[in-house]
């Protein structure tokens, strides 16, 4: 009797826990179905071509190969940058704009020189579609600026305008000597208090534990928020050619020497020709990129469909 009850009871078990297997089995199905069902759903459309919500998540997964987390916000502004590319890149079909086969190995090539470890990436890439997608848009864009220069006077003008932002702050030059015996920092010091820079390069070459040793203890030129609060006190406080008393931190005992104080300064417009030109030239090629597009949203019948996407968007109006 009991070995029928025990027997029922294991069969009852097996039963139950087929059925609970069998229902989280066909949960799961039912999941995997309503997501692909949704990942089929249009998000954008322009003219004929219908892209999906898939499409847009195979966007965002080449753009953020690292897979870190995305925020809506953030998904926003790619789903807009998304948009706009694929109007970009019907465009350029429209018109039969095509890759040449030595832009592309141009750009295999760069990419090879960058990434030497990998060592199978133009095959990779000859088979990466969206990635030929973004060099078409690229090619697109730059067939739109190619002509675009900036003039000398453009630059001058600039730089006259906006002369605040080229004041560089107080600047010093700092050196150091590092080590782990408190007693040993303040032999060195008393050594060293009235010595010449030399003599304290040397005792840095000797003495120094930190990386910089090789170099006499030069640390580099810095700005007021670049070196740790505490850190910067000290060495901002000191004239020229002096040295701090021994300063402790998690590494060990500093003795500090200023080489030399910098006062605040208005760069030269020669010294940042290169950085005004490029900023003036970003400027405009984004001001070009987006009056293409909107003339491109005037040019094409086009359709958002923001209730597909898993977050919230308003963005623009359609068509």
């Amino acid at each position: 009797m009991k070995k029928t009850v025990l027997i029922v009871l294991i069969v009852l078990l097996i039963v139950a826990a087929g059925l609970y297997f069998g229902y989280n089995y066909l949960k799961e199905r039912e999941k995997e179905k309503e997501e692909n069902i949704r990942a089929q759903l249009p998000v954008f459309r322009i003219e004929e071509k219908i892209y999906t919500l898939s499409d847009f998540e195979n966007y965002v997964r080449h753009l953020n190969s690292d897979q870190q987390e995305v925020s809506e916000e953030a998904l926003r502004l790619l789903f807009e940058q998304f948009v706009e590319d694929r109007l970009i890149l019907y465009s350029a079909r429209k018109q039969g704009l095509e890759l040449t086969e030595e832009e592309k190995q141009a750009f295999f090539k760069r990419l090879i020189r960058d990434y030497p470890a990998e060592e199978d990436l133009t095959e990779k890439l000859a088979q990466d579609q969206s990635l030929e997608e973004s060099l078409l848009i690229e090619k697109y864009k730059y067939e739109k600026i190619k002509e675009l220069i900036v003039t000398e006077d453009e630059i001058e003008k600039y730089y006259n305008e906006n002369k605040k932002d080229f004041l560089v702050p107080e600047r010093v030059k700092v050196s150091q000597i590092l080590v782990t015996s408190s007693d040993l920092a303040i032999r060195l010091r008393e050594k060293l208090l009235n010595a010449e820079e030399e003599e304290f390069r040397q005792a840095a070459r000797d003495f120094s534990e930190s990386p910089d040793a090789y170099k006499g203890g030069l640390m580099g030129i810095f700005k007021p928020g670049e070196l740790p609060f505490d850190m910067e006190k000290v060495i901002f406080s000191l004239e020229e050619g002096k040295l701090s008393t021994v300063f402790q931190s998690a590494y060990g005992y500093h003795l500090f020497r200023l080489d030399k104080k910098y006062p605040p300064a208005l760069l030269e417009l020669d010294e940042i020709r290169p950085q005004i030109r490029n900023l003036l030239l970003e400027t405009r090629v984004k001001d070009i990129v987006a009056k293409e597009v909107e003339e491109l949203k005037a040019t094409y019948h086009w359709e958002l469909y923001p209730e597909n996407l898993p977050f919230s968007y308003e963005g623009t109006d359609n068509e």
